[in-house]
């Protein structure tokens, strides 16, 4: 987008690019410095939705006096933008204003393009609720706005609310049977751009007051307030290609390092498993061919539940330790009253050896002990 400025009016020409929102800003601001009352004239065929917004909101908290002006084509976020004062655009007799939804693409996965649609939900809502607020209508009536590309002269743009004075034209009248679905948003935009001739001849551009502002608040290098407007602007948008890098690098560094700790963290977790279970498994809790389900139950639902789980499974006694136990008793006389308390004091041994081999006494003294 070029931006061209003469005393308090600025006027928008062209698509709307990454880093237009962030000069505009820039210009804007030190206009607001000097003058009460600003112009802004659009002629434009849309663009970066993201910078449009930011254009967007530029205009729309300035406690200044604005009046917007649509001196050819208001198309796509141009639209939008024209909508963001409470005093609605005034628009030339022989412009249009082009209103759709929202579109982009985007290049990966699936979840990628569910993201971006889900943006451009996101954002069409925005632009209904925008429309619904800016006109009054309902939101069933808008909504059909966002169908296609929908077109409106001076006198339907009135109608609609869209706009609230038809004004002269700045350039000379375009045919009467100017067709723009046929012409399509930069024919359009095209047809007024050959036309259209400033009333005040003398030339628009940036001048050197409002240059220097802009080079030291965004710390441009390579260019000073005798640069031309397009230098300014490569340097601009050089800035932001090179801050949007750096970010990008650290993103990415950052991104490493998380995977990295994950990675770390699934590591010791993975060994914490092993060791519970190759502890049941050398208690006799479980044996090697239960192994694999039960570091499943722990990679599931967590170490925690996998203790309580083995926790719960009594040791398995060897099949020769029952055969000499066989006959034998291991109740020692003046023993039966002992409870919990009394069997860990005298004899702990002997109480262990009792949750393998007489899980049900031993289950029945923990109970009493910890009232189960």
């Amino acid at each position: 987008m070029i931006f061209q400025v003469q005393q308090n009016t600025i006027a928008a020409y062209g698509q709307i690019w990454e880093g237009n929102g962030m000069e505009f800003v820039s210009i804007f601001t030190q206009m607001e410095s000097q003058y009460s009352d600003i112009t802004v004239k659009i002629h434009t065929y849309g663009g970066s939705v993201f910078d449009g917004n930011l254009i967007f909101n530029t205009i729309q908290n300035s406690k200044k006096n604005i009046d917007i002006q649509i001196i050819g084509i208001a198309a796509s976020m141009g639209a939008i933008i024209s909508q963001s004062r409470k005093n609605k655009p005034r628009m030339v007799r022989n412009g249009y204003l082009m209103i759709h939804a929202p579109s982009g693409g985007t290049d990966g996965t699936a979840t990628d393009h569910e993201n971006t649609a889900k943006l451009l939900r996101s954002i069409e809502k925005n632009f209904k609720t925008l429309l619904v607020n800016s006109t009054g209508k309902p939101e069933s009536y808008v909504a059909k706005w966002m169908v296609g590309d929908n077109w409106f002269d001076a006198e339907q743009a009135l109608k609609e609310g869209l706009i609230s004075e038809i004004i002269e034209p700045e350039s000379d009248t375009i045919i009467a049977n100017l067709n723009p679905q046929e012409l399509g948003v930069q024919g359009m935009y095209y047809q007024f751009t050959a036309l259209l001739t400033p009333k005040n001849e003398s030339k628009i551009n940036l001048d050197h007051t409002m240059k220097k502002p802009i080079i030291e608040a965004l710390a441009l290098t390579g260019v000073n307030e005798q640069s031309s407007d397009t230098a300014i602007i490569d340097a601009v948008n050089a800035k932001f290609a090179a801050e949007k890098s750096e970010l990008q690098g650290k993103l990415d560094a950052e991104i490493k390092k998380r995977e990295t700790a994950e990675e770390s963290l699934k590591a010791k977790a993975k060994a914490a498993i092993t060791a519970v279970v190759e502890a049941a498994k050398k208690a006799g809790k479980i044996t090697q061919d239960q192994v694999a389900t039960y570091e499943s139950i722990a990679e599931a639902s967590g170490i925690e539940v996998l203790n309580t789980v083995l926790g719960a499974i009594p040791a398995r006694n060897p099949i020769y330790s029952q055969i000499q136990s066989h006959g034998k008793t291991d109740a020692v006389l003046g023993r039966e009253e002992w409870d919990f308390d009394k069997w860990q004091k005298e004899d702990p041994k002997a109480l262990e050896a009792m949750a393998g081999k007489e899980p049900e006494k031993f289950k029945e003294l923990f109970n009493a002990k910890y009232k189960k």
